[in-house]
C-alpha cells in the first residue's frame, strides 16, 4: 500500500478502510501542514468513507490556525470514526481540545487511547457497525 511522507506526519492505508496517520516527533502542525495532511488523506482514501487511526505517541504541537481548520466539519465528512493513540500528557491535552467539538457537532465519533491495539480494535468494531447500518439502510430502500 502507498505511504506518503508529509511534513508533520506519515500517512498510509492499513487496509481497505483504515488510514493510519503517524505523527512525527517534535512536529508543529501549522495551517499548511493541516491542509497537506487532509489532502493526502483524501487522496489515499479516494474520497471514500474511512476509519482514521492517529498514532500521536510522540510529542507534537498544533497552531491555533491549524486547530481552527481541524474543527471544520468538512474535514470529517468521510470519516466513520477516529481513534487517537496518545501517551504524553501534553499531546492528550491537545486532543482533548477537539473532543468536545466533535461530540457537540456530531461530526465523527472520536476516542483517545493509550494502547495502539485497543484503538485499532475499536475502529474495527465501528466499521462493522457502519457496514451493518449501510446494509440495513439498503434493505429498507428496497
Amino acid at each position: 500500500m502507498e505511504t506518503i511522507d508529509c511534513n508533520t506526519a506519515t500517512l498510509r492505508m492499513l487496509d481497505k478502510n483504515m488510514l493510519l496517520v503517524t505523527m512525527k516527533e517534535d512536529a508543529e502542525v501549522d495551517l499548511a501542514a493541516a491542509i497537506e495532511n487532509h489532502e493526502v488523506a483524501i487522496r489515499l482514501t479516494k474520497g471514500d468513507k474511512y476509519l482514521c487511526l492517529v498514532d500521536a505517541r510522540v510529542y507534537t504541537t498544533i497552531t491555533d490556525e491549524a486547530r481552527k481548520y481541524a474543527m471544520n466539519p468538512e474535514m470529517y465528512k468521510h470519516v466513520i470514526a477516529q481513534a487517537v493513540v496518545i501517551t504524553s500528557l501534553a499531546t492528550r491535552l491537545l486532543a482533548n481540545f477537539l473532543m468536545p467539538f466533535t461530540k457537540r457537532n456530531k461530526i465523527v465519533e472520536m476516542k483517545l487511547f493509550n494502547d495502539y491495539d485497543l484503538a485499532y480494535n475499536w475502529l474495527q468494531e465501528k466499521l462493522a457497525k457502519d457496514e451493518m447500518l449501510m446494509t440495513s439502510d439498503s434493505l429498507r430502500a428496497l
